[in-house]
């Protein structure tokens, strides 16, 4: 069984950039990048 440390802060939703304006270099990383939003 996997035990967390209540000492680690993981960031909360707010704290994640949601974008930086930088351009993928490439459509795969885009393509990526859309899967997993698709998927959460």
């Amino acid at each position: 069984m996997v035990k967390s440390d209540p000492k680690i802060h993981l960031p909360t939703s707010e704290e994640l950039p949601c974008s930086d304006d930088t351009p993928v270099d490439s459509e795969a990383q885009n393509g990526i990048a859309n899967f997993l939003l698709f998927l959460l």
